[in-house]
């Protein structure tokens, strides 16, 4: 399922690894029901809702307008209060504010101040059975950063002796540190990465008075916001990390495991969650050209499984074909496409990727998609191309949702339809030169002065992060 909800103008719209935006009802009438958090603007987050298929979402709702523009968090609460915590605008204190839910709905109450000391990022916040609320964040004191946690044993109003209590000193101070702090058994644990140089953590048993000292999960370099960590029903807790490579170690309340390296050539925006008790690890795989591939990776049977795509209708296609119709032939040009060999695309009796009028191209896959990716070495100019689908019995033209691009950009990021759920309903799969697939073509209506030749095209979108489901 893909669904288009809103625009963006925050520079952490979607927040950052370790964050979470989404959640699911888990009682009542309303049982079922998801809802997604989303930073619109650089002080502004919304709220929209939808309930099972989840294809129509509520309107996009701003419930908070005076946080500053950087990334929050939030956790959803047994009776499915949402608990929010931000960066304050201009003051850069840490606050939160409680998200009552009614009816099936929710509703930001009063602001409370977590910390009023020194700037104030990156938050992470977890709630335990009793209800206890635990925030870690990155303290800047002058150019360094420190890792913090608090807790408030009253739904967020008071936060240990007040706003002037900076909690504990999870960790010394460098030139980073990115939190996120969750809860396993009757441990609070604070995950952090620091410096860009390791990958640790510090734990706090419930009757404790201080947090356990730092052990390190893996140590390197590249470390920052890129990890993410869960934990099983069976109380396993799992952290991914990116630091050149992707990468995962888990541990059982005693000991860690080894290190399982994923994918050597890393990735971006790690996330893990838990299904069935089996690990599941996704994240973004760099393509190139700003092509990014959403991959994951099961654990099972002590491996993780080769990298896969998670979403079939991003990738490469599986068939592109040039039509020239002066020769009325098809040339074959798969190969060509997904490579990024400079001007490889055209078809050899023009010398073109499309020219005159009736040469089209053809773009094909075995599931729908909603996006092209075009690199060209030559553009076009003066020439008009129409879109077309094959309902089953003809081409219908439409006009792609980014508009109706005539290869007159070098490079372009093309959204056919804005998601998976305005794709049209009567696509249907053709066969054109023995490939059984969902093509698109653009038709040349009005012939080209200079002819476009093509370097890349795929169905590989340009994405930026992934949110998974707090569960």
């Amino acid at each position: 399922m893909q669904k288009y909800l809103t625009n963006s103008i925050a520079t952490y719209g979607t927040g950052q690894s370790s964050g979470k935006r989404l959640f699911k009802v888990t009682s009542g009438q309303y049982a079922g029901r998801v809802v997604a958090l989303i930073q619109i603007s650089p002080t502004a987050i919304a709220l929209t809702y939808a309930d099972y298929p989840y294809n129509n979402w509520s309107s996009v709702t701003s419930i908070i307008s005076d946080c500053d523009d950087y990334p929050f968090d939030a956790v959803m609460d047994s009776d499915n209060n949402i608990y929010l915590v931000y960066t304050l605008f201009s003051e850069r204190d840490l606050v939160v504010r409680k998200l009552t839910y009614i009816n099936g709905s929710w509703s930001a109450g009063s602001l409370n101040t977590i910390y009023n000391g020194d700037d104030n990022y990156y938050p992470s916040i977890t709630i335990q059975s009793d209800g206890r609320l635990w925030v870690s964040w990155s303290r800047l004191v002058s150019t360094l950063y420190y890792a913090h946690a608090k807790y408030s044993d009253d739904e967020g109003v008071t936060w240990m002796s007040g706003s002037a209590d900076d909690g504990f000193d999870v960790s010394s101070g460098d030139t980073s540190a990115y939190s996120k702090t969750l809860v396993m058994g009757a441990y609070v644990y604070v995950i952090y990465t620091l410096g860009g140089t390791k990958i640790c953590y510090r734990r706090k048993h419930t009757d404790a008075e201080l947090f356990d000292d730092e052990t390190d999960i893996a140590a390197g370099t590249g470390f920052d916001s890129a990890f993410d960590a869960a934990v099983s029903s069976d109380n396993r807790l799992s952290v991914v990390f990116d630091y050149g490579k992707i990468s995962y170690r888990e541990f059982d309340g005693e000991s860690w495991g080894g290190l399982y390296d994923i994918d050597e050539n890393g990735g971006d925006f790690p996330q893990v969650i838990f299904y069935n008790n089996n690990p599941y690890v996704i994240y973004l795989s760099d393509f190139g050209n700003d092509q990014v591939r959403i991959l994951f990776s099961r654990k099972s049977d002590g491996t993780f499984s080769t990298p896969t795509l998670l979403d079939s209708g991003k990738t490469v296609f599986y068939a592109v074909l040039c039509y020239n119709a002066i020769a009325a032939g098809y040339e074959n040009l798969t190969a060509a496409a997904a490579n990024d060999t400079t001007g490889d695309i055209y078809h050899t009796d023009s010398g073109a990727l499309i020219a005159e009028k009736g040469d089209a191209l053809y773009v094909g896959l075995s599931s729908k998609f909603n996006y092209l990716k075009i690199v060209l070495s030559t553009a076009g100019s003066g020439g008009v191309v129409s879109w077309q689908y094959y309902n089953g019995t003809d081409w219908i033209n439409f006009t792609p949702s980014g508009g109706n691009y005539s290869f007159s950009d070098g490079e372009k990021e093309l959204l056919l339809w804005s998601d998976y759920f305005s794709m049209p309903g009567d696509w249907q799969k053709n066969s054109i030169e023995g490939e059984e697939l969902y093509w698109l073509r653009a038709v040349v209506s009005t012939s080209f002065t200079i002819d476009p030749i093509g370097s890349q095209i795929s169905a590989i979108s340009n994405a930026k992060a992934i949110v998974l489901m707090e569960t």
